[in-house]
This record gives C-alpha cells, structure tokens and sequence, in this order.
C-alpha cells in the first residue's frame, strides 16, 4: 500500500524530466511580408512581429533589434517620383533578406502587384 502511494511521488520528476527533453525546438518565423515605403524597409514576420529599418542611411546591413536575427540588402531599381506619394508608392526595387541563423533567403520584388498576384516565399537555401 505505501509503495502505492510512493510511486506517483517517485515518477513525476522522471516525467517532467523526459517531457521537457522530447518537444522539437520551434520553428523560427519567416517573413510574410514586406512594405518598401518613405525609404524605410519593414519586414512583417509569419508570428506577427515586424522589424524595420532606414533603407536611405544603410541600404544593406542588419535589421536592429529584431527577433529573428536578419541581415537585408535593398536594390532601388526607380523611385517614384511623385513628392507627395512617396509613403503611399513602393517603389521598384530589389529586396533580399537573409536569416542568419541557417542562411536561409528570402527574396521580393517591389511593387508586389496586388493581392491577386502575392506568391508565397518559403525562401532558399543560397547557391
């Protein structure tokens, strides 16, 4: 009768101990989307989270202060040349964003076209 009452006491920390040790780490989010406008870049990621930076003082570098840690570089192909659209117009340009923790590539081209014409961009691998 006391082994019966021992032996939840005596398993639990075992089954704590494996539980914790068998769940898969979780996926890292990748970005869903972008938007190009008033020389900032902000990048929307799949969890919700969004990081920005100033494309008109580093056109390349690191996204700061993001969750998932990302370099970018950023290719002006023609800017819109209309003063007061420049917050409301993409302009054409060239975007690549790169995880650094697997080297994975994310690629879009600005403007993307309408809701109609969104491919989804699972990234690649570079090479």
């Amino acid at each position: 009768m006391r082994f019966a009452v021992l032996l939840p006491t005596l398993l639990l920390p075992a089954v704590l101990a494996l539980s914790a040790c068998s769940l898969p780490p979780a996926p890292a989010p990748n970005p869903g989307r972008i938007d190009l406008l008033s020389d900032r870049l902000t990048v929307h990621f799949t969890d919700g989270s969004r990081c920005s930076a100033d494309i008109a003082a580093a056109p390349t570098g690191a996204l700061a202060g993001c969750a998932v840690p990302m370099t970018y570089a950023v290719e002006i192909r023609r800017k819109i040349h209309v003063p007061v659209a420049d917050g409301l117009i993409e302009p054409y340009a060239k975007v690549r964003l790169t995880r650094q923790s697997d080297g994975r590539v994310f690629d879009w081209v600005t403007p993307e076209g309408g809701a109609w014409h969104r491919p989804v961009n699972y990234g690649h691998q570079p090479g």
